[in-house]
């Protein structure tokens, strides 16, 4: 597929508008792709692609519409490039306009910088990244892509207040929780990959005061956690947890969704999942794991039980707590991401569903 095949898609499929068109025509992302990528393959594999030693594969490869994990280390993703559909929905909800200043949270690859520099020129846009070696290597290709970058090497999370306020703020990573320096510093529009740790996630937008930020979730999505956002890895399997042993009739695998995942996560303050599948993945016999990092839960799904064996351990009963918040989304609808919102302000945040004045109900320590 050649770039011009794959713009003329997105805007096809409604991701791409008519006032971003004319960016993505001229700056296609090839000049941000290092020459050494990995990409998923037509079988859901991933495989290495090389401009050197396979250009015709690479070509392919960026000219799809898929996200491009760009570095690894120990074997995992440490950055990677976007979906080209989900940076020009992104850049849909951001609704730039004539003359606003923007600040971008992650610099990545330099992409998404040099497509809102086309926009807005480079001088009204600022981007921020907390990597030195990919902020250097990211102006470097910038430049020589033609642009003027502003690239600043700091702590996206305290935004950068020497240009406030913009009248749009755009993160490339997701969050847990919405710095409050964004809403601060934002008279505008704040688009940003939202999760917990049951679900990563969804993409919300915000209207921005500069003291209130609140919207909602406009769509699906799942980013690279912004640094000190992600949850904390799972360990080697712990112990059976022994504090109580109980059993329930909910079977665990209720959790597979993802929109049942994201508002449990949303209920549980600090939770976070993984499934022991044992040896068989289709889940005949698998064991659901929840933990906060202090307190563990565990339950096991059998085909030939009505009730499933819990156990818990810790101050926190997890299994009732994540219980109850699934029974709650259950009440409600079973709601999409599209049905959640969040408010921020100096006072912190809260989560609510269809409005502000119906919040979710929240569990913590």
């Amino acid at each position: 597929m050649a770039w011009s095949d794959l713009v003329a898609s997105l805007v096809k499929d409604g991701y791409l508008t008519a006032s971003w068109e004319p960016s993505f025509a001229a700056v296609p992302r090839h000049p941000f792709i290092p020459a050494r990528c990995w990409a998923h393959g037509e079988d859901g594999t991933v495989v290495e692609v090389d401009r050197e030693t396979g250009p015709r594969e690479w070509e392919d490869a960026v000219t799809s519409d898929v996200a491009l994990v760009l570095a690894k280390e120990d074997g995992k993703p440490t950055t990677s490039a976007s979906m080209p559909r989900m940076v020009a929905m992104m850049l849909r909800e951001l609704d730039v306009q004539d003359g606003d200043t923007l600040l971008e949270i992650g610099t990545g690859t330099g992409w998404n910088f040099a497509l809102a520099s086309h926009r807005l020129g480079s001088g009204s846009v600022t981007t921020i990244e907390v990597n030195a070696r990919f902020a250097e290597r990211a102006a470097t290709r910038l430049k020589a892509a033609g642009f003027t970058p502003r690239v600043v090497w700091g702590d996206g999370a305290k935004g950068w207040e020497a240009d406030a306020p913009y009248q749009r703020l755009i993160a490339t990573c997701a969050v847990q929780h919405v710095p409050y320096p964004w809403v601060a510093q934002t008279e505008g529009v704040i688009v940003v990959p939202w999760g917990n740790g049951m679900c990563n996630g969804a993409l919300l937008r915000l209207e921005s005061d500069g003291r209130t930020a609140t919207g909602k979730v406009v769509e699906e999505s799942s980013f690279m956690w912004m640094s000190g956002h992600a949850p904390a890895e799972w360990p080697e399997w712990p112990e059976e947890p022994e504090d109580e042993k109980s059993s329930t009739g909910t079977d665990p695998r209720v959790f597979t969704p993802n929109e049942a995942r994201f508002a449990v996560g949303l209920g549980v303050s600090g939770c976070r999942y993984s499934v022991d599948w044992g040896d068989d993945p289709d889940g005949a016999d698998c064991t659901l794991w929840l933990t906060d990092g202090e307190s563990v839960a565990s339950v096991r799904y059998m085909p030939e039980g009505a009730a499933f064996p819990v156990q818990q351990s810790g101050p926190r009963r997890l299994w009732h707590e994540a219980e109850a918040a699934y029974r709650w989304w259950e009440e409600n609808g079973r709601p999409g991401f599209d049905r959640f919102g969040l408010t921020v302000d100096g006072d912190g945040e809260r989560v609510w569903l269809d409005s502000p004045d119906n919040p979710v109900p929240h569990r913590s320590a």
